[in-house]
């Protein structure tokens, strides 16, 4: 069974990418269960760092093993991803000075996540 390129490219972003999402996981536990004690929470939040570092390695990896047309997919999804992460934290910050309650920083960073899974998805439809 011969393993084509496209499957080695893969398999090296989801583990790239999942390990990057276990890193993230944990230094948020690690953060909310230090928030009792003494110990600095910003310690183990410095776990993020290479959690989003493995991420983006994972992405700029995946975007550069496409051809042109996976590129324009990719870079679609990512546009997408921009314009309604950013439309939706601005409003966010605007109604937090107004109604809504003080919200965590990683909330916009789940936006921006959630923003790029519905850009893929659009961008899946659309050239399907």
């Amino acid at each position: 069974m011969t393993i084509t390129p496209r499957t080695r490219a893969n398999r090296a972003f989801t583990i790239r990418f999942l390990s990057g999402l276990v890193f993230y996981g944990l230094a948020l536990g690690l953060a909310g269960a230090a928030e009792g004690t003494s110990f600095p929470a910003w310690i183990p939040a410095l776990l993020v760092l290479p959690a989003v570092a493995l991420m983006a390695w994972a992405n700029i990896e995946m975007y550069r093993s496409g051809d042109e047309f996976q590129r324009r997919k990719v870079a679609e999804a990512v546009m997408l991803a921009f314009v309604v992460s950013t439309a939706l934290i601005l409003a966010v910050g605007v109604l937090q000075n107004f109604l809504l309650p003080e919200m965590n920083w990683i909330f916009a960073f789940s936006i921006l996540m959630l923003s790029w899974i519905l850009g893929t998805i659009v961008s899946a439809i659309r050239y399907r």
